[in-house]
């Protein structure tokens, strides 16, 4: 009975002996040497990379596989802590956990060291802590005269120039209003926001301890024109100018100015308000010079044109300038009818002479017909004209009238009486 107690009790111990055994850590032996290494050196605040560390004994061997590892970080954290070596490599990935600053990464396994380069540490510059350069660009680089938007572009690099996404970037405007003040990189290292304002503005962006140097959105000068208008025979403005008795139409003279301080022209085209208009080219020399005929009216009302001169520049900026054109009724249409006796009565009679005056003096007259009042008639192309009336024993009068028929087709009637001598 004793024999197989003290049989079972060696069993007992053998078997725990052996469970200790395989408990126990695989460490590196003396004078083993660890060489840590992480993908990537440059991490956001929320990134993560593999870390591997390489552990060869003092023959330059490597380690036994299954060999422990122990991973610590000072800043962020390592997952898992601890791993064992295949073919002398142990692998664990480092998290930065939305930090920043410089994580010292270092392994451990039994006592092998870093060597002389502390080759078992690696430090990872996590977050802000590694933008080396913030650079800014505006597109587009300015605002039109009455102002607008542009967007702001921060780029964020690493020292050796690897853009870094996950950077929180703050921007700053002395004008107008942005549209999110702060964004994070994209995986090119960029973050966008837009600034809209209606005058010059500078503005800067901001990540992590360096800033951009300043930019600034300057403001374009915009298309400047100006119109005046002119009688094109005379003088004054075209607030009232007269409609010709002749045609019924009125001429202007319109001057378009391009001052000093506009933005270069593309085109310019004048609308002058009765369905007709006129390109007028970029006005490179400054002022351009048109002329124009209206329509008068055909009662006695006037007629109202508004000219309006579009201007669009080379950035396509469009002003416009306008001026009112207000031609009145030409002058009515009168006649001046006048008789002169050619000498006394005889027995062949008196012969007058008759002379229609037509007002307006440019009225462009197409025929006279003459009613002589004696029963006789004629029709002539010019104003002037004789008749012979029959003189009788007495003194009597006479009624002529003549009826002026224009070019345009208009008429008016002139009257005058004459009293025909009697015979001596």
């Amino acid at each position: 009975m004793l024999k197989k107690v003290l049989a079972l009790a060696a069993a007992g111990v053998a078997a725990f002996a052996t469970v200790a055994c395989e408990k126990a850590q695989l460490l590196a032996p003396t004078q083993s040497t660890i060489t840590i290494s992480a993908a990537s050196r440059l991490l956001p605040s929320n990134g993560e990379t593999e870390v591997t560390a390489a552990v060869v004994e003092q023959a330059g061997t490597p380690v036994q596989n299954g060999t422990t590892v122990r991973f610590t970080t000072n800043l962020g954290r390592v997952d898992p802590a601890e791993a064992q070596t295949r073919n002398g490599v142990a692998t664990t990935r480092f998290f930065g956990n939305n930090s920043s600053g410089v994580a010292r990464v270092t392994a451990t396994s039994g006592a092998a060291s870093g060597g002389t380069a502390n080759g078992n540490v690696v430090e990872i510059t996590v977050g802000t802590a590694a933008v080396n350069t913030v650079t800014l660009r505006a597109n587009p680089g300015s605002i039109g005269p009455a102002g607008g938007s542009v967007e702001l572009v921060a780029t964020v690099v690493g020292e050796n120039g690897q853009p870094l996404p996950g950077i929180l970037v703050t921007f700053n405007a002395d004008q107008g209003s942005l549209g999110s003040s702060a964004a994070t990189t994209n995986t090119s290292g960029e973050a966008r926001t837009t600034l809209t304002t209606s005058q010059q503005a500078i503005v800067s962006a901001t990540a992590g301890t360096k800033t951009s140097t300043n930019v600034t959105i300057t403001q374009r000068a915009g298309p400047i024109v100006s119109i005046s208008c002119a009688p094109a025979a005379g003088t004054g403005n075209c607030a009232s100018v007269p409609a010709s008795a002749t045609n019924n139409t009125a001429t202007v003279l319109f001057t378009v100015t391009r001052p000093t301080g506009s933005s270069a022209l593309r085109t310019a085209t004048l609308d002058f308000g009765d369905g007709t208009s006129q390109a007028l080219g970029n006005i490179g020399g400054g002022t351009a010079t048109v002329t124009h005929t209206y329509a008068g009216p055909s009662g006695s009302s006037v007629a109202a044109y508004t000219a309006t001169v579009q201007a669009t520049d080379i950035n396509g900026e469009s002003q416009s300038a306008s001026t009112n054109v207000i031609v009145t009724p030409r002058a009515p249409l009168g006649v001046n009818l006048t008789g002169t006796a050619n000498g006394n009565a005889t027995t062949a009679g008196q012969q007058w002479t008759f002379t229609a005056t037509v007002a307006p003096s440019d009225t462009v007259v197409r025929s006279y017909e003459w009613d002589f009042g004696d029963g006789e008639e004629a029709t002539t192309t010019g104003n002037t004209t004789t008749h012979v009336y029959e003189a009788e024993a007495t003194a009597r009068r006479e009624t002529v009238t003549v009826t002026v028929t224009t070019t345009d087709g208009r008429e008016a009637t002139g009257r005058t009486e004459i009293i025909i001598d009697d015979l001596p």
